[in-house]
């Protein structure tokens, strides 16, 4: 059991009946009380979430990190407009086809 020796604050939640009956049962069988369980749960909740977004930043830094040195802002831009156009390009092929099927009808 974590002793919490700073301040607390009252909180007051409303959950489902099945999901009430899902933590007693839980928790119940760990021996924690409602109010640990229910800290212990949104304390997991906010680090998993900080994971993550630790997680994406980091990903985001290594594809970053894999342009620098290959392409400059400008190749970059480049190569965006490039994607870009073959997309336009590749959804007007597919705009094209629709019609012509829908012709046919």
């Amino acid at each position: 059991m974590v002793m919490y020796m700073h301040q607390m604050s009252r909180t007051q939640i409303y959950l489902p009946y099945e999901l009430r009956q899902a933590i007693d049962k839980d928790r119940r069988a760990n021996g924690e009380s409602l109010a640990e369980y229910l800290r212990q749960a949104a304390e997991e909740h906010l680090k998993s979430r900080k994971k993550k977004k630790v997680d994406l930043k980091k990903l985001a830094d290594e594809v970053i990190g894999s342009l620098k040195g290959y392409r400059t802002k400008k190749e970059v831009l480049e190569w965006e407009r490039e994607i870009r156009r073959d997309r336009k390009l590749a959804d007007q092929h597919w705009i094209k086809r629709w019609d012509e099927a829908l012709k046919i009808r």
